[in-house]
């Protein structure tokens, strides 16, 4: 759900962050670090350390998403070949300061988040929907809205129009990171520890969520209440394939083969519209040289 979110967000300004998972994962091993027990951890009350550990996991992806905009936006590097090389750095940093061992979680108060819920609805829940909702209102009532979609449609447009455009890269992988940490502390929550490597096949479901959604990889089109319901359709497949058994190795082929068909699909629509677009615009014309 909040990786979806994430990855929803940067396709609309026409990239891609292939970061998303590698950024959860150092995001989840600084907060498990700080809940292990460790000398951090054992500073004050449980509450105490469970504060540090949310601040500190939600500053850490903030500041990748950050990188990952600077990347993109100030240095102009394609969004494909930055995450991916922020992917393998990010890694890379969570390996090193685990030497590939997980960090299991010792405060007991923490992990009740992840089952706890309000009136039978698990909070995770709740606080997707809250997300959702509040992003999909910022997207279509504040300026910055209106730059991140203008921006997706035609940057060159948006540049010389005046907006913000760095500015607005800049936010809109920032916003990312602070919904991959999110995802990062219910994992967290939900597994009571964090190693590297955990998540692996949610980037490829972050991305099918996205393209079921109908966010065009290119930019400029997306709404957040389709990407929601894209995710509950996910989540009921999921649970399907696991009430029936299915192996892992072909969840993930299902989930490969559904993101380029569908993908291919829009292709064609797009494709045919453009075509009766111009067919009728020709005919449009040629009434006209006839009057």
């Amino acid at each position: 759900m909040f990786l979806a979110l994430a990855m929803g967000l940067v396709v609309l300004t026409g990239g891609i962050d292939l970061s998303v998972v590698a950024n959860m994962n150092v995001a989840a091993i600084v907060i498990a670090w700080i809940l292990s027990g460790s000398e951090l951890g054992r500073i004050g009350s449980p509450i105490l350390s469970i504060v540090i550990a949310v601040v500190l996991g939600l500053l850490s992806a903030i500041v990748c998403g950050v990188i990952n905009g600077c990347l993109v936006s100030m240095a102009g590097v394609n969004p494909i070949v930055a995450t991916l090389g922020t992917q393998l750095l990010f890694a890379g940093i969570a390996t090193a300061a685990t030497n590939g061992s997980s960090i299991g979680v010792s405060v007991i108060d923490y992990s009740m988040f992840g089952i706890s819920s309000v009136a039978g609805i698990p909070t995770v829940f709740l606080i997707g929907i809250i997300s959702y909702a509040i992003t999909g209102w910022v997207a279509s009532h504040t300026r910055y809205g209106r730059e991140l979609y203008f921006y997706g449609s035609n940057p060159v447009a948006s540049l010389f129009s005046g907006h913000r455009v760095n500015r607005t890269i800049i936010i809109t992988y920032a916003i990312s990171g602070l919904f991959v940490a999110i995802a990062a502390l219910v994992m967290v929550a939900r597994v009571n520890s964090a190693r590297v490597g955990f998540g692996g096949t949610y980037l490829l479901q972050a991305l099918l969520v996205v393209v079921l959604a109908g966010f065009d990889p290119f930019g400029g089109r997306g709404k957040f209440a389709n990407l929601f319901l894209s995710v509950i359709m996910l989540q009921v497949l999921q649970t399907g394939f696991t009430i029936l058994n299915f192996s892992p190795f072909i969840k993930n082929l299902t989930w490969g083969a559904a993101l380029i068909f569908v993908m291919i699909v829009n292709r064609l629509l797009e494709y045919k519209t453009s075509v009766n677009c111009k067919s009728s615009h020709d005919t449009k014309d040629n009434n006209i040289s006839k009057k």
